[in-house]
């Protein structure tokens, strides 16, 4: 497409060719059309992905239920802002590693997580309200669909509101397996109306409780829990682990139902409506589970499933290994597209409902439309992200100028 525009002067000279008052208004008119209506695949070729430079390696990403932006923190402490439309409306700096981020449903809040401890909120143009401080680096937070309640998970379990307030923290059970393992949370997870939070420990325990600290069961795993999940209205709850084995327990508790996976989960996603859980494997084996009932599909990858994530009711599945592809599949498996990224694939997200990808590579942030094939060759990335903020132009701003020019040929016909 550039080859295209950098011969679009003598392109548009073409319409001069054709004076007023010959009776070639039509052709005129014809031409102009065509000419618009040419560059207008060109554009959306290119929206197809974006990506964006971050000058450190990405530890996590998160984007918004709509898909309009995603966010990615770095090893560096750097927090870059990503649009659907590429541009990087703001990018700051924590002063330390970035472990952990998390956007609220209606993207209102940013949350992050760093390897000293700091828990800081943001507003959705980069301002920061507040930063607070807990026992231990953060290892996983989750912020409430509504971002009035951010939970950490470090060496305490830690519950802050929106104004920067700490609830409450409690420290992790020690649970029925020994080990010289330090205890620390290793991942959490927060029910969409804030009612329930779940998480999983270096120790193997599987913890429940309510928003108000009050624990309502305890579970076990064999080794180090290393995912967890939650369905949006807390009936849903999904661990795995270092010991093999998926875990699926209800609201209320109980005897979970449990199915050895072969290897070690080194991720897992459970649909918003709980229908579906997701589980990316050591050895790089994706698998889908409908839970309570049986194993649905598994897919290759060749290398170790680093992230996976499932849209609300299940439709899109995506995945990115340690080989550094994305994968993306529908809800039955079957293959929608890859993308080279280039390095281990440390993160990945799914919008809502499934339209718009976030994912960290390397130094490297990507958010992708989910409907179109990423095409390398027509997709310009943002060069370095941590410097300056940039506003998105290319082929929208030349359609813009080509139709100005078009408009004013025929003015003065």
């Amino acid at each position: 497409m550039q080859e295209w525009f950098k011969n679009l002067p003598e392109k548009v000279d073409i319409l001069r060719e054709y004076p007023p008052g010959q009776g070639l208004t039509m052709k005129r008119t014809a031409l102009i059309l065509a000419l618009i209506v040419a560059l207008i695949p060109a554009a959306g070729a290119e929206a197809s992905y974006h990506g964006a430079s971050t000058g450190s390696t990405v530890s996590d990403v998160a984007i918004t239920a709509d898909g309009r932006y995603m966010v990615a923190g770095t090893e560096s402490g750097s927090i870059i802002c990503l649009q659907q439309d590429g541009s990087v409306p703001w990018n700051v700096s924590t002063g330390d590693a970035v472990t952990a981020v998390a956007v609220a449903d209606a993207g209102g809040y940013v949350a992050v997580g760093t390897e000293g401890g700091d828990v800081l909120l943001f507003d959705g143009n980069g301002g920061r309200y507040w930063t607070k401080s807990v026992t231990g680096a953060v290892r996983d937070l989750a912020i409430s669909g509504d971002g009035r309640y951010l939970a950490v998970g470090s060496d305490r379990i830690t519950l802050f509101n929106y104004r920067g307030n700490e609830e409450w923290n409690i420290a992790v059970q020690p649970g029925s397996r020994s080990s010289s393992t330090p205890l620390h949370v290793t991942s959490i997870a927060f029910t969409n109306d804030g009612n329930y939070i779940v998480t999983g420990s270096s120790n193997g325990d599987i913890l429940f409780m309510n928003r108000q600290g009050k624990l309502i069961w305890e579970g076990i795993a064999r080794a180090p829990v290393t995912a967890v999940d939650v369905s949006r209205d807390g009936s849903v709850i999904a661990a795995g682990g270092r010991d093999r084995a998926l875990q699926v327990y209800g609201r209320a508790g109980g005897l979970p139902w449990a199915l050895p996976t072969g290897a070690p989960i080194l991720a897992l996603a459970l649909s918003g409506d709980g229908r579906f859980v997701v589980v990316g494997k050591e050895g790089g084996d994706v698998e889908c589970y409908r839970p309570n009932d049986a194993h649905l599909w598994t897919n290759r990858t060749g290398s170790n499933v680093l992230s996976v994530d499932v849209s609300r009711r299940g439709g899109t599945v995506a995945a990115g290994n340690a080989g550094g592809t994305v994968y993306l599949w529908n809800g039955i498996g079957d293959a929608r597209w890859t993308f080279d990224a280039g390095a281990p694939v440390s993160a990945v997200a799914l919008s809502e409902k499934g339209d718009y990808l976030a994912a960290g590579a390397g130094e490297r942030a990507f958010i992708f439309r989910t409907a179109d094939e990423p095409v390398t060759a027509t997709t310009e990335e943002t060069e370095d992200a941590t410097t300056e903020p940039t506003r998105a132009g290319g082929a929208g701003a030349l359609i813009g100028a080509i139709a100005v020019a078009a408009a004013g040929i025929l003015l003065r016909r």
